[in-house]
């Protein structure tokens, strides 16, 4: 990977960073309004002004820019906690359903197989994983060195449901879900 591409990764340049910004935007905004098969280099470049060659040389597989936009999506909500944690982890679960539909489930399973043998996309999966596990111990204001367990408990039965059953994520999933989160919260006698 050249050096620049490294920046660009970085945001270590302020118009490095804002070029990839604009770029994963509007992939994302392709992904919403059209599918998967929109987000192309041509269509990227005509929507941002980056130049096509820019565009291949930082994301070389169409793949990849879909999976970076998906995973740096600055544009979901902030979660500030309400105190009522029920309501804020059913919010929580309720966001990221609706954003594991826009998920297309092809795109993770190679993203996670590429893992395997791929230095570069395992750490994005890290960097993805650690973020989301940030927000959701921050929104419950749970330490998050320790939510790690809470995470899957919390979020595993929906990319279950969504990936592998592959069936909807229903509100009584995401309400069994909040009661085991709540209930392997509480102190229960020996």
């Amino acid at each position: 990977m050249s050096d620049s591409t490294d920046e660009l990764r970085e945001g270590t340049d302020p118009r490095i960073a804002s070029t990839r910004r604009r770029v994963l935007d509007a992939a994302r905004k392709l992904l919403l309004e059209e599918g998967q098969e929109a987000v192309t280099p041509t269509r990227l470049a005509a929507l941002t002004g980056v130049s096509r060659s820019t565009i291949y040389r930082r994301w070389p597989d169409p793949d990849d820019i879909i999976f970076e936009a998906i995973a740096d999506d600055t544009d979901a909500p902030p979660f500030a906690p309400s105190g009522d944690v029920r309501q804020d982890l059913t919010r929580y679960l309720e966001a990221l359903r609706d954003g594991l539909r826009a998920f297309h489930t092809g795109l993770l399973a190679t993203r996670i197989d590429r893992a395997e043998h791929d230095p570069e996309v395992a750490e994005t999966l890290r960097t993805v994983t650690e973020n989301r596990r940030d927000l959701i111990a921050d929104l419950l204001e749970h330490p998050r060195e320790e939510f790690s367990e809470a995470q899957a408990l919390i979020v595993g039965p929906l990319m279950y449901q969504r990936f592998l059953a592959r069936e909807e994520i229903t509100d009584e999933l995401i309400e069994l879900v909040v009661n085991a989160y709540l209930h392997s919260q509480t102190d229960l006698p020996e």
